[in-house]
């Protein structure tokens, strides 16, 4: 292969992804839109990037709309409870913030830490419950949590790297130019990196299936 097929090649791969990314962004957002398909719409986004991550062939729309269709119920009652645990963790923290201002004692300081970590850790299951949907879809409510519980501690480093890269699309919204690329890129762009980095949670999930 000369120097001007492999610069082709190359270009063309680079173009592939981009619109990919597009589009996914754009099939994210539209169907996020009612906000409490958001859970569904991002575990759909980031099922169709894992498959091109294992290099899949597929149709890309027709894809998206199987995964997000898939078990939404489940999705919909997981998404409304993520929801709750941290409007309440938020609210919960904010009053100890307040009393924090008007007085210190160790009872608040306590209550304030344990707050923080209770938002912190489900965040961070939060983010996992993407790879449970994308192998074991099927699996029940609870099953689903403790597996992305247990999934967050066994890849600690991986973990930290995910809360690191979904403040991206806040980090876009600060400049003008990257606000524009938030508009192609803000969601499908994350959740790209999130699929790379869980490829090895994917793969022990798979591989705990195929040993029950």
């Amino acid at each position: 292969m000369n120097f001007d097929k492999l610069m082709n090649s190359k270009i063309n791969a680079f173009a592939d992804w981009v619109i990919r990314l597009v589009l996914i962004n754009i099939l994210i957002v539209v169907t996020a839109l009612p906000v409490i398909t958001l859970l569904p719409a991002l575990c759909a986004g980031y099922a169709v990037l894992s498959d091109y991550v294992q290099k899949k062939d597929f149709k890309l729309v027709r894809t998206y709309f199987e995964y997000f269709r898939q078990n939404i119920g489940k999705k919909l009652v997981l998404g409304v409870i993520i929801a709750l645990i941290f409007y309440l963790s938020f609210a919960n923290s904010t009053f100890y913030s307040n009393v924090l201002e008007q007085e210190s004692s160790t009872l608040v300081l306590v209550g304030y830490y344990v707050t923080l970590a209770l938002l912190a850790i489900a965040y961070a299951v939060s983010l996992y419950t993407f790879v449970v949907f994308k192998v074991h879809p099927g699996i029940r409510l609870f099953e689903i949590i403790k597996l992305s519980f247990y999934l967050a501690g066994k890849f600690y480093f991986i973990t930290l790297f995910l809360v690191m890269v979904n403040t991206i699309p806040f980090l876009m919204l600060l400049l003008p130019l990257t606000s524009v690329l938030f508009v192609f890129f803000g969601v499908s762009l994350p959740l790209l990196i999130h699929a790379l980095l869980t490829r090895q949670a994917v793969h022990y999930l798979e591989r705990l299936g195929e040993s029950s």
